[in-house]
């Protein structure tokens, strides 16, 4: 079985990695302030009583020293070490809602991770004005894979395709497994003639996939796509967007399967 790869999102480890930098330094800040507070307040109840600055911290120099040099440090030490475990913690937590964002089979980020990205894409498509394009993926008869197969040589196609699909997509597109066999890329930035390339892309990279079987012989599988872009529509509301792909999907399926269909304004209107 293939190895499965979580695809974490950098900005998780970004941000976790900002976390633990910063609670160290503020737990340790805290705890040199905590121990500077011994000194001080002796300092502040001799002067309340009468003595000099100057002439105390002469007459009382290893006092002071003892009072601030180790107190500081173990009081900084100790700071720290309560901040690594805060830290750990901190990350463990972005791990886990990493780790809810991910479709646990192909390592993939899940539909609720892709609804939030189409979100996030469509209000900076819309502050841009620049256009916002998806594909929608589906496994041509990926049910004979495992009626042929079995479901352990299914879930190792999935995966397969899973990684074909990455590696076809480019630098900023997100994708993700949102059905059983289906799967979608979020394109911004991408008129439909250039979705329509990447399209075609991720159709080749999984037409070349061949996944090995217990019997010694290779499952393959070809896959039909659908995208569909705002620069054609006219709109960049993600469920236009989504049902348009989803049209376009099913024309690619009725025209023969293993190939990719642009969306056209017509498609919304059978809504």
């Amino acid at each position: 079985m293939p190895k499965l790869t979580i695809c974490w999102d950098k900005r998780v480890f970004e941000k976790a990695a900002y976390m633990k930098l910063t609670g160290l330094k503020s737990r340790a800040a805290q705890g040199v302030i905590l121990a500077l507070g011994a000194p001080a307040g002796w300092l502040s109840i001799r002067l309340i009583t009468g003595s000099a600055i100057k002439t105390e911290l002469e007459s009382s120099l290893l006092l002071y020293a003892y009072l601030l040099v180790p107190t500081t440090i173990a009081f900084a030490g100790f700071g720290a070490v309560i901040g690594i475990h805060e830290d750990r913690l901190e990350e463990a937590n972005w791990k886990l809602e990493e780790l809810s964002l991910t479709d646990p089979l192909t390592g993939l980020k899940n539909v609720r991770y892709f609804q939030l990205r189409l979100e996030e894409e469509r209000a900076v498509a819309e502050r841009q004005a620049t256009p916002l394009a998806m594909a929608v993926i589906d496994l041509d008869r990926f049910k004979r894979v495992n009626d042929l197969h079995g479901h352990q040589v299914g879930d190792d196609v999935l995966i397969a395709c899973a990684r074909a699909i990455l590696s076809a997509a480019r630098k900023g597109e997100t994708a993700a497994r949102i059905g059983g066999e289906e799967f979608a890329l979020l394109l911004p930035g991408s008129d439909g003639e250039a979705a329509s390339r990447v399209g075609e892309r991720v159709r080749s990279a999984i037409e070349s996939v061949s996944t090995p079987t217990v019997r010694g012989d290779l499952a393959q599988v070809t896959a039909s796509v659908g995208v569909a872009s705002s620069a054609e529509l006219g709109s960049i509301d993600p469920r236009l967007l989504h049902f348009a792909a989803d049209t376009a999907l099913y024309r690619a399926k009725r025209e023969g399967r293993n190939r990719v269909a642009l969306a056209l304004p017509s498609d919304l209107e059978r809504r």
